[in-house]
C-alpha cells in the first residue's frame, strides 16, 4: 500500500487489476472482505467501504449467500473509464508538456514508437 491514494481505493485498484488481466472472470468469486483485511493489515471498514463502492459501480454484485462475484461486462466498464481518466490525465499533461519544450506531435509520436520498441524486447 502506499500513501498517495486512499486505502480504500487502492483496494478498489488491486480488484479491479485482477478484473483486467483476467484473474476474476465474469460471475467469478472475489475475495472476501474479511480476507481483505487480513491479506493487506486494513481495518475491515475499509474492505467494505472499497467493496462497497465497487458494488455501486456495477464492477461487483452479491449473490445471495456465496458473496461479492464480478458483474458481466465489467472488464470493459474498468477498461474504458480507466482508459478516459489516462486520457484526460496522463495524455493531457504529456501534450502540455511537449508543447512547452517545443516538441512536435510527430517528434512525440517517433518518442513513443522507439519506448515501445524498447519494452518488447525487454
Amino acid at each position: 500500500m502506499n500513501d498517495s491514494l486512499p486505502v480504500f481505493q487502492q483496494i478498489i485498484e488491486l480488484i479491479e487489476n485482477d478484473i483486467i488481466t483476467g484473474v476474476y472472470q465474469t460471475d467469478d468469486l472475489i475475495i472476501s472482505t474479511t480476507q481483505i483485511a487480513k491479506i493487506y493489515s486494513v481495518n475491515p471498514t475499509t474492505a467494505v467501504k472499497a467493496i462497497s463502492k465497487m458494488a455501486d459501480a456495477g464492477i461487483i454484485y452479491k449473490k445471495r449467500g456465496i458473496g461479492m462475484c464480478v458483474a458481466k461486462g465489467a472488464q470493459e466498464n474498468i477498461k474504458a473509464r480507466r482508459k478516459r481518466i489516462f486520457i484526460h490525465k496522463s495524455i493531457n499533461t504529456l501534450m502540455k508538456e511537449a508543447t512547452m519544450l517545443g516538441i512536435s506531435t510527430d517528434e512525440l509520436i517517433s518518442i513513443i514508437k522507439e519506448k515501445e520498441g524498447e519494452m518488447n524486447h525487454d
